[in-house]
């Protein structure tokens, strides 16, 4: 009786283990099919209940820096002209953004999960691959950054993006 207890622990274990691997890519699953389907490609407007403190600090400071980009130019000799700002989607690497997505792989690493995703934008008759990076944050899985794998090559992903806004510094 001893040698079967042990053994039932142990596939309860695994059984259980394995179970919980499935919830959270159920999780991850629900977060990044649920943000890209609400997501109408302004940043400016993306739900923060999707994503983590740190990228939601990063926007905020993104959106108070182009506020203060467009007054400081307003204010200048030259009002017409166009602020710095950020232009096009961010959460995908093309600039015009995608109206379809679908979920092509999951890996997990302990509270990080790197998810690659195929978007198109049929319209301009494009797919390419993004990598979603995700952290667990609260018991939550929440986006943390968009690493670009396809069009877009002038940064390297979405909070460099960001940092880059929130770091310039303007001649004036």
């Amino acid at each position: 009786m001893n040698f079967k207890f042990p053994y039932f622990i142990l596939v309860c274990s695994i059984y259980i283990l394995m179970g919980c691997g499935n919830n959270q890519e159920a999780e991850i699953k629900n977060v990044v099919e649920g943000f890209y389907s609400g997501y109408d490609g302004n940043f400016r407007t993306a739900d923060t209940a999707m994503i983590s403190k740190e990228l939601q600090n990063l926007i905020s400071k993104a959106i108070e820096k182009e506020i203060y980009e467009a007054k400081k130019m307003k204010e200048s000799d030259f009002p017409t002209d166009k602020p710095m700002m950020i232009e096009g989607d961010v959460f995908t690497s093309l600039y015009e953004g995608h109206n379809s997505a679908s979920i092509e792989e999951i890996s997990m690493e302990g509270q990080v999960a790197h998810v690659k995703v195929m978007f198109q934008n049929t319209a301009y008759n494009q797919s390419w691959r993004d990598q979603i990076v995700m952290i667990k944050e609260n018991n939550k899985w929440k986006i943390d950054n968009v690493v670009y794998e396809g069009q877009q090559q002038d940064f390297p992903d979405l909070q460099s993006n960001l940092k880059r806004l929130i770091d310039y510094k303007s001649d004036n």
